[in-house]
């Protein structure tokens, strides 16, 4: 502890007012050994060695010289009480800095003077407001030597957020109108202090808002809180849950969260009415908050050693060195805490995309010990047959090839009579396949080339690549389209990098150019999972704070998510395109957000059949039993001339010597039937679907072949994922044969080696094959086909579909016009299921002549 210090000497550090700030900054002032004073209304204790400290004084109006006598001059002086007099600011600056000379000034304020929207340090305040205007006299007559420190939401010892919760929700009807709300820990505010006060420049002749970064809603904090209810003293805990079950389900809110409003019009109780931005003081001096989440950082009503073991968050124990990471156990049944909080920071860092290289080593030592067992001799039948998996020799060249592959080095090879393999320990570049370009290093190298980014939304730290367009700037009628890229399993972001570049910067003389949007979904490759887990003291049960089961994400969710994506980058009109998984988010954020996503392009679109729409009345007008009557004929029947009506003529109850003739009469028979059922189409002018061409047949039928023999892997994703997980988790060779198998099986041409085994180099390097199953486990039950054919979630935006022969579930065009407003249709000769891999040039000539024509002027 530092000496005792004679006031009429120099301290570092001298604090109008003391109280419950104090109590967290004197700590740390004395861990760096500064000579601070702080002062009180009450004379200090002479028997007590900390208010040797202390200073009796009281703020006077009007200030005087000699009411500031007492005070020792300081470097900083921190006014920890609120100031509402502009001539007090005045005379208190004046005064002091007569008696001790220039001093620099922290004054500590209240967020409240920022109103409804998002607001960071330097957007506009309330300047009526008393306490903010004396705050900016401070700024202007200190030319420079002051700051505003604007804190949200104080809490810390015996400032609990679950107190206040009390309060606030006291009763459902004041609850109902409680929106947003901000924290921040007092130990954030002493380190906030601190670094102004070590600070040459930095920080100072401004305000800033200070808080944990993120935004809370009130109702998910209370649900969590379970405070006590004065009213509901026995069961307060249920009580509170209940009422924000209740508000939630009464004002028809999707999910917690609420969004934060970005427009007028979005208010309570859909919206929240207010985000603070809190980043920018802690990003000026490169720092975080040391308590990052108020679900961390409280004591929410548990036992306080718990507390103190996760960080000392009442605030008693000093604050560890920087260096040092605070470590939450995301599973401490002790804590009963949330771990990874259901908020919003929209603070976008840049993210170096590169794999460390003891990660590559560590992969290399797994596959060479797994490559030591031969192949089960047993199996040989099996594994020499294509409609059973992937075969022994496409598994033997994938895995052989990737040890080479990661390894790159074209310097050592393996002389050609050498005849070993990996999988007898030795690691050959003999066995790398493609040109030298074609090693990890080059993939390394080529995904850093795209500027890669991370931002914390939600629960999810979600990483993207954003590609700016940089169109001419005079001369050319240039259109610049925001446009959300959004992949599926087994992809990632890695399968839309051919697409980035051409997107963006097509040339001068190409009239659309596209701000390109890239991220990985949640639990794939560089984003995180889901996190917002808190445990339910009672059951001991892990509970999530979204839709799905037990808080599960759901699609919805995701297309949530991505869509605040798309508003933090600034995009409020954006458009997007997606195979696979991604189609499903796209479908959710078109029905969600129908105000932002103006226009979608689709190369994966199930549907159960056509519609019938009624000639007068149209689409909007048409019951919707009446648009399903399609869907009542299955499939299988779709895929007959027909409809199969007439194949008893061929088939069952006829004797062998009619067959022929009644094979004829049943083809002429389908014959006429067709040509009657495409005149009524034609007169009807499309409201009642056309018959299937031949080919549009045979690509049905391939569809529901690929759903009776070549679905199996999404039934375990769905009922399994933990057991699945855990197999593949275990070894990067059961890994390569998992997904190895769908890259093969569901291309038109096979891929290069390279790109699968980059592929699985980062889900192997990241560990997150197993988050990948994620959107299976709560799928909609009545499977893609029936969720997409449901007119609930018919996409009205102007659409455009890319139709690849070899796609795994293949819809006619009738079937796609049935489940989207369809404007633009391009049918290609080839490509398959990852079409941006397949056929990137294609799928960018696409979307270029798509979104010219559907997006709207």
């Amino acid at each position: 502890m530092p000496q005792s210090i004679a006031f009429q000497d120099a301290v570092d550090v001298l604090l109008l007012g003391s109280g419950w700030t104090a109590s967290f900054l004197i700590p740390l002032l004395q861990k760096n050994n500064l000579r601070y004073a702080y002062t009180s209304r009450s004379p200090p204790d002479e028997k007590d060695p900390v208010d040797e400290h202390r200073l009796q004084f009281e703020l006077t109006d009007p200030v005087t010289k000699e009411s500031l006598d007492p005070l020792p001059r300081a470097a900083t002086v921190v006014i920890i009480f609120p100031i509402k007099n502009l001539e007090q600011v005045d005379d208190l600056v004046h005064e002091y800095e007569d008696l001790h000379g220039r001093t620099r000034w922290i004054q500590l304020g209240s967020t409240g003077i920022w109103g409804p929207g998002r607001s960071t340090s330097s957007s506009p305040y309330d300047t009526e407001n008393a306490r903010a205007a004396a705050e900016q006299r401070l700024l202007d007559v200190t030319s420079g030597n002051a700051a505003v420190l604007n804190l949200a939401g104080l809490y810390g010892g015996q400032r609990q957020p679950r107190n206040f919760a009390s309060r606030v929700g006291a009763s459902k009807e004041l609850l109902s109108l409680k929106g947003s709300v901000h924290f921040v820990h007092g130990q954030d505010v002493a380190r906030a202090i601190l670094l102004l006060h070590k600070s040459h420049s930095a920080g100072w002749g401004r305000r800033w808002i200070i808080s944990d970064t993120k935004v809370y809603d009130w109702w998910q904090l209370f649900r969590f809180l379970r405070p006590a209810i004065p009213e509901h003293p026995d069961d307060s805990p249920e009580t509170a849950q209940r009422w924000v079950s209740e508000l939630v389900e009464e004002n028809h809110i999707r999910s917690l969260p609420r969004p934060i409003a970005s427009k007028a019009g979005q208010n309570l109780p859909h919206y929240l009415e207010r985000a603070l931005e809190g980043h920018e003081f802690w990003n000026l001096f490169n720092e975080k908050p040391l308590i990052g989440s108020v679900y961390r950082g409280g004591e929410h009503g548990m036992k306080p050693s718990a507390i103190r073991a996760n960080g000392s968050a009442n605030g008693s124990a000093a604050a560890p060195p920087q260096s040092e990471k605070i470590l939450y156990s995301p599973r401490d049944q002790r804590n009963d805490k949330l771990v990874g909080s259901s908020t919003q920071s929209f603070v976008i860092r840049e993210f170096d995309p590169t794999i460390p290289q003891d990660r590559i080593d560590d992969l290399i030592e797994r596959i060479e010990n797994d490559a030591q067992r031969p192949l089960p001799s047993s199996a040989q039948f099996e594994g020499d047959h294509e409609r059973f998996g992937l075969t022994h020799d496409r598994f033997c060249t994938l895995r052989d090839a990737w040890v080479p592959f990661l390894r790159g080095d074209t310097s050592s090879s393996a002389s050609e009579d050498d005849g070993q393999s990996i999988s007898s320990g030795r690691s050959s570049t003999r066995n790398r396949l493609g040109p030298d370009h074609d090693t990890w290093a080059a993939e390394q190298a080529r995904m850093s080339a795209f500027d890669h980014y991370k931002v914390l939304i939600e629960d999810v730290d979600l990483h993207f690549i954003h590609e700016r367009a940089n169109p001419p700037v005079t001369g050319f009628n240039v259109k610049v389209i925001p446009l959300l890229l959004l992949h599926g399993w087994p992809g990632s972001f890695h399968e839309f990098l051919e697409l980035v570049k051409p997107l963006a910067h097509p040339g001068n003389l190409t009239p659309i150019h596209f701000d390109v949007v890239v991220p990985s979904h949640p639990g794939y490759i560089f984003s995180s999972a889901a996190e917002g887990l808190a445990r339910d003291s009672r059951t001991g049960k892990l509970v999530g704070t979204h839709s799905g089961p037990d808080g599960d994400l759901l699609v919805k969710d995701v297309a949530r998510i991505m869509h605040k994506l798309m508003l933090t980058l600034g995009y409020r009109n954006y458009a997007v395109q997606a195979g696979d998984w991604g189609s499903a988010v796209l479908r959710s954020m078109a029905n969600q957000f129908p105000n932002n996503v103006r226009a979608v392009h689709l190369n994966f679109c199930p549907s159960q059949g056509p519609n019938v729409v009624l000639p007068v009345v149209g689409r909007e007008g048409t019951p919707h039993w009446v648009l399903r009557l399609p869907h009542r004929i299955s499939k299988q029947r779709y895929t007959k001339k027909a409809l199969g009506v007439f194949e008893s003529y061929t088939h069952g109850e006829r004797s062998r010597s009619f067959c022929g003739a009644g094979a004829l009469v049943g083809s002429a028979a389908a014959s006429a039937t067709e040509f009657a059922w495409r005149s009524l189409s034609t007169l009807t002018l499309g409201s009642i679907p056309p018959p299937l061409t031949q080919e549009e047949r045979d690509s049905l039928h391939r569809g529901i072949e690929f759903a009776a023999t070549g679905s199996a892997y999404a039934a375990m994703h769905g009922t399994r994922p933990s057991t699945l997980g855990l197999v593949l988790s275990r070894s990067p060779l059961a890994t390569l044969a998992w997904v190895g198998e769908k890259m093969h099986a569901w291309t038109d041409d096979d891929l290069p080696p390279s790109t699968v085994l980059a592929n699985l180099t980062l889900y192997e390097t990241t560990d997150t094959i197993g988050g990948s199953f994620y959107p299976y486990r709560n799928r909609d039950p009545r499977g893609p086909a029936e969720m997409a054919s449901d007119p609930a979630n018919y996409v009205k935006q102007p659409t455009a579909y890319s139709s690849f022969p070899m796609e795994i579930i293949q819809a006619p065009e009738s079937f796609v016009r049935a489940s989207v407003n369809l404007r633009w249709f391009r049918k290609h000769d080839e490509g398959g299921h990852f079409a941006a891999l397949e056929q990137p040039v294609t799928l960018v000539e696409d979307l270029q002549d798509a979104f010219a024509q559907i997006w709207p002027c």
